[in-house]
């Protein structure tokens, strides 16, 4: 990945990303998709899931594919908006927003 594409999609996540006294909240759009992968869409972060959408599943999909792909127990992952909403704020603890950006370039992809 060229330095310059690096930036842009660094630039985009921490538009999606704020510090908080507890750690840093993420906002995510869910979609249904063919795979759990992570997506940056325009000025969005998408996860989508082969799970269909109105359940509940999705948020453990979410949860679990976040916890896996940065490597930090589940319990460290709320949802604190829109658990019954496509668009969700994620509470993650112990990390700052430096970290956090650093190992979602590492695991998101590009439309």
């Amino acid at each position: 990945m060229s330095e310059e594409l690096r930036d842009k999609i660094a630039a985009t996540l921490r538009k999606n990303i704020i510090e908080s006294g507890e750690g840093v909240i993420v906002t995510v759009r869910v979609d249904e998709g063919d795979e759990e992968a992570l997506f940056i869409e325009g000025d969005e972060l998408v996860f989508r899931t082969p799970i269909k959408l109105g359940f509940g599943k999705e948020n453990a999909a979410l949860v679990g594919y976040l916890a896996r792909s940065l490597r930090i127990p589940s319990s460290r992952i709320d949802i604190v908006y829109g658990s019954r909403e496509k668009v969700k704020r994620l509470l993650i603890s112990g990390i700052d927003s430096e970290d956090l950006i650093s190992k979602l370039l590492r695991v998101v992809r590009l439309i």
